[in-house]
């Protein structure tokens, strides 16, 4: 599974190949000396984030059950795109980019400017949609731009279960939407994968077979599954009716249903990962960071609130003060010994 996430990433990073061979170098240097450093992990460390994570926006369209971005008090914006080029000058190894973040992506105007100014460093994108804002505009900017993989979130094959867990968005729509960006992907001959994102809840273990169904119907090889998030921070924030959707009480029954939905999906030449029960440990403090919309970092893409790690800010702070500082160091010397920080209690990585 590993070996085909690595290949899936080196056949779709175009920019990379059509890059100039000093940024190449550049990229190819910063790997191996993340891997070195990946071997020991120490607490400072001589590379630059491989792969980074950078919100371009944290404003969204919808009102998702789970989704408690609006309950832990952090400011709602959006990123413009010179502050991105400020934080991508300095991000200047990066071999991948997720352009995701507690917002919806799309939304911001900037979007695809951003996208294309990464490739010209070389570096891959890969972003998170609700698909909600798949118009011909949109689909044709996809198309015209150099995106790896495209992971669209969505919780149900059922209309009326999925509405109501995604608030404000409508499934007819949705599902046209993502039909019209795979045919458009295909008759392109776009690299680009389409994948779809499933947050298992109690009330769809059931239904996860039928996403093979469903990801065949619509045009996509690829399903990612994962469960809600059960880190103490998110499920403090949740709903009572969240609280009610933790898998912990169905992870038997998760197992038996996943193995089914593996089985359908290999008849049916889709990917399905799901590799949760697998972690080796948390590599993200050595290899990866997350950016805020205005800035700010954290040691991983779980911890919402920023204030509570304070790692930096990449528009004020040297880059080398951010990912060597204390916060940094800190994390890299607890996880190295498989023990949770606070914010981290209840991952399933550490």
């Amino acid at each position: 599974m590993r070996l085909r996430k690595y290949y899936d990433v080196v056949r779709t990073n175009n920019s990379f190949f059509t890059t100039s061979f000093i940024q190449k170098m550049k990229i190819s240097l910063n790997i191996l000396k993340f891997w070195k450093n990946n071997l020991t992990k120490p607490a400072v460390i001589s590379n630059k984030p491989v792969v980074a994570q950078i919100e371009p926006t944290s404003n969204c369209n919808l009102r998702c059950a789970m989704c408690i971005r609006d309950k832990i008090g952090v400011p709602i914006g959006t990123m413009s795109f010179e502050n991105f080029k400020k934080i991508l000058d300095k991000l200047d190894c990066l071999f991948k980019i997720h352009l995701s973040g507690q917002g919806e992506s799309f939304l911001n105007k900037d979007l695809f400017k951003m996208i294309h100014y990464a490739n010209k460093k070389g570096i891959i994108v890969n972003l998170n949609t609700n698909a909600t804002l798949f118009n011909e505009e949109v689909i044709r900017n996809i198309c015209n731009s150099n995106i790896g993989e495209i992971a669209i979130s969505i919780e149900s094959t059922n209309k009326k279960e999925y509405e109501n867990i995604r608030k404000g968005a409508n499934f007819d729509q949705v599902i046209k939407n993502i039909t019209n960006l795979s045919s458009a992907l295909k008759k392109t001959n776009k690299k680009t994968i389409l994948s779809l994102a499933v947050t298992i809840l109690k009330e769809n273990i059931e239904d996860l077979p039928n996403f093979v169904l469903f990801a065949k119907k619509v045009g996509i090889n690829k399903i990612i599954a994962q469960t809600i998030q059960e880190k103490e921070d998110y499920v403090k924030n949740y709903g009572s009716n969240i609280k009610e959707n933790l898998i912990l009480d169905y992870k038997k029954r998760l197992n038996v249903v996943i193995k089914k939905a593996k089985i359908m999906a290999k008849n049916k030449n889709i990917e399905f990962i799901f590799d949760e029960e697998k972690s080796s440990g948390c590599i993200w403090p050595w290899r990866s960071i997350y950016v805020t919309w205005n800035g700010n970092v954290t040691p991983c893409c779980k911890i919402l609130d920023y204030r509570k790690v304070n790692a930096g800010n990449l528009l004020t702070d040297n880059f080398w003060k951010v990912w060597n500082g204390e916060a940094y160091k800190s994390y890299r010397r607890m996880l190295k010994r498989r023990k949770a920080p606070l914010p981290c209690k209840g991952c399933n990585r550490v």
